[in-house]
């Protein structure tokens, strides 16, 4: 007698019928092992390496080319990015990988694919759960965050929240708006890696390249490890190494070792056709590459939403920290033993949503409201956060204060004040209710609810009164607008700031911040708008401003007026990633501001 498995038939027939339909998934199809590269036809390109200025048959923007033909290979002696492994969309380089697969124990599904590179010790996560990507505000990593789907044979991985690196060894850059598309196919002992990186900033088109290995059987993956030191000493604080620009003495070695024109190794997306080439060969076609200096990208200004229309978006960054994003500068949230501490309270009209986040994180009492600086969405809802709160007990106040009300008290520099308030007679522009009632005019001013919390005074930077908040056990620093992940630094010249304050500010960020393994992690900082970022990331914005101020100094002391200096575009190859206008502040204002600092300061030298 024959025995009939109903199920086990309908599920054979269930999937004969999606082979048939051409919808299967060929999941089964195994990435494992030890692979080693093979690097054949560009082996002088991704062996020994090209030129500094060989940019041939590659996509660049005329930023893309500013940011190359800036960059100096000192940097990466700096201690603060000696540690920068090789970022996803350049771990097919050198050396060989590992693959393996995570599977869920009770259905034996690919949950992800991990990948291993032998260099700097790498590892990738590939999602195959159909989880979604962070949110915008999440931290950004040098492997980013990717998820996977088979189609047909070929593995499609879509990776983003990349952090800025190079993909190339000569100085060209990927910024952290990029996107990373890959296919990874294996036919028998050979794989096949493809990456198509786009990017709106650095890159006119996608760049698209591919990498083969083949199955080790015998591989032994090491690991790495790297400690950085001072490779160079006598280095002033918070030095970047760079190029001003057509001052780079490197640029014509590609000329010279192949005796090509300046106009073949520039690259851009011309370079990359055939067409290209035969213009080359044709002595009556006209070939030409725009150079840096003539081509800005088209920024749209960004406009705000209503607030009425504005969700809060909460988001934990690490230890007893939040962030709160909505309209203005960013809000953190610590929670501590006894109260809540808010840093940062944007705009009035998100007070209720706020505090309707903040009780979702805790129902214990808001005690301490801190202002980085004076500015509308950083204090417009101080008068009805602060009185949700109370001052009643904490590590500084033990029992209730004669006077002091029900309201949590609202701490901020003496500068803040100063700003917020008004001469004796005048009207002030804030509200009462809304100024500091604890004002500090130290360095520092020191807190504790479960853990240290000081408040650092940065002075001349964004304004005169400008705080930082560093939660010492979670280890997380609230920047406040002395540091952005969206714009140009804003410094306000009629409140105190300074360009050469704001970049001291930044680099007493990097001397507080401690990262993980592979500079990533560690200490997180909250900017002031944006993002949360680690050390590499307030690197990237330290170097940008410096180079900025550099480059304007420069043209300065030529003798170049304002007007002149705009048109010679300084900003050009961060402006795709730093320079969208807002109704506030834009590219030209920043470079105002920059200009009229360093020519008052040249004043008053002797």
């Amino acid at each position: 007698m024959i025995r009939i498995n109903r199920a086990r038939i309908s599920r054979a027939l269930a999937i004969i019928a999606t082979m048939l339909s051409g919808e299967v998934a060929f999941a089964q199809i195994d990435l494992s092992g030890d692979w080693a590269v093979r690097i054949h036809m560009d082996q002088a390109w991704r062996g020994p390496g090209a030129e500094i200025g060989e940019y041939e048959g590659l996509p660049l923007s005329p930023a893309g080319r500013l940011r190359a033909e800036s960059w100096s290979a000192t940097s990466i002696t700096l201690p603060e990015r000696q540690c920068n492994p090789l970022p996803a969309d350049d771990f097919t380089d050198i050396s060989g990988m590992r693959i393996w697969k995570e599977t869920d124990p009770a259905t034996q599904k690919v949950i992800a694919w991990h990948e291993y590179t032998e260099w700097q010790a790498q590892e990738r996560v590939i999602w195959m759960d159909g989880r979604p990507h962070p949110s915008e505000f999440a931290p950004h990593t040098w492997q980013g965050f990717s998820t996977g789907k088979w189609e047909g044979n070929q593995l499609a991985i879509t990776t983003t929240h990349l952090k800025m690196a190079m993909y190339e060894r000569h100085g060209l850059f990927r910024s952290d708006t990029g996107t990373l598309f890959e296919r990874w196919i294996r036919h028998g002992n050979y794989f096949t890696v493809m990456l198509i990186i786009t990017d709106p900033v650095f890159l006119a088109e996608p760049f698209i390249r591919t990498r083969n290995y083949e199955l080790s059987l015998s591989q032994n993956l090491g690991g790495y490890s790297c400690v950085p030191v001072a490779e160079i000493a006598g280095r002033p604080e918070g030095y970047v190494p760079h190029y001003l620009p057509g001052k780079n003495p490197f640029l014509a070695n590609g000329t010279e070792r192949f005796g090509l024109s300046k106009v073949v190794l520039q690259g851009g997306p011309e370079s990359m056709y055939p067409e290209f080439k035969a213009k080359l060969n044709d002595p009556s076609a006209l070939v030409t590459m725009p150079f840096p200096a003539t081509k800005a990208p088209v920024l749209t200004r960004r406009v705000e939403p209503p607030l009425e229309s504005v969700e809060i978006t909460v988001l934990p960054v690490q230890g007893n920290v939040y962030l709160l994003a909505g309209a203005g500068g960013n809000t953190t949230v610590q929670v501590g033993e006894t109260s809540v501490t808010v840093v940062d309270t944007q705009y009035a009209p998100l007070s209720g949503k706020i505090l309707a986040a903040i009780r979702k994180i805790s129902n214990k009492p808001i005690r301490y409201v801190i202002n980085t600086s004076f500015d509308p969405d950083h204090t417009g809802g101080n008068e009805p956060i602060a009185k949700a709160g109370n001052s009643v007990g904490g590590s500084n106040v033990s029992r209730d204060i004669a006077g002091a009300g029900s309201g949590a008290a609202i701490v901020a520099h003496e500068n803040t004040l100063k700003h917020m308030s008004a001469p004796t007679g005048a009207k002030a522009s804030v509200a009462f209710a809304a100024w500091p009632t604890e004002t500090y005019a130290t360095p520092k001013y020191e807190l504790f609810d479960g853990e240290a919390i000081q408040v650092i005074h940065e002075a001349a930077a964004h304004t005169d009164g400008d705080s930082m908040v560093f939660f010492r056990r979670s280890d997380v620093i609230s920047a406040g607008d002395i540091f952005s992940t969206v714009s140009y630094p804003v410094i306000d010249r009629a409140n105190g700031g300074s360009i050469n304050g704001e970049i001291a500010a930044l680099n007493h960020i990097i001397d507080l911040t401690v990262p993980r393994d592979k500079q990533e992690g560690g200490t997180y900082v909250i900017p002031g708008h944006g993002r949360v970022a680690d050390e590499a990331d307030v690197v990237e914005y330290r170097d940008m401003v410096t180079i900025i101020r550099d480059r304007i100094a420069d043209l300065i002391a030529q003798g170049k007026s304002l007007d002149q200096i705009k048109a010679a575009q300084p900003t050009l190859d961060f402006d795709g990633r730093y320079g969208v206008p807002t109704e506030k502040w834009d590219k030209d204002k920043f470079i105002e501001a920059v200009y009229a600092d360093l020519v008052a300061a040249k004043s008053k030298k002797p």
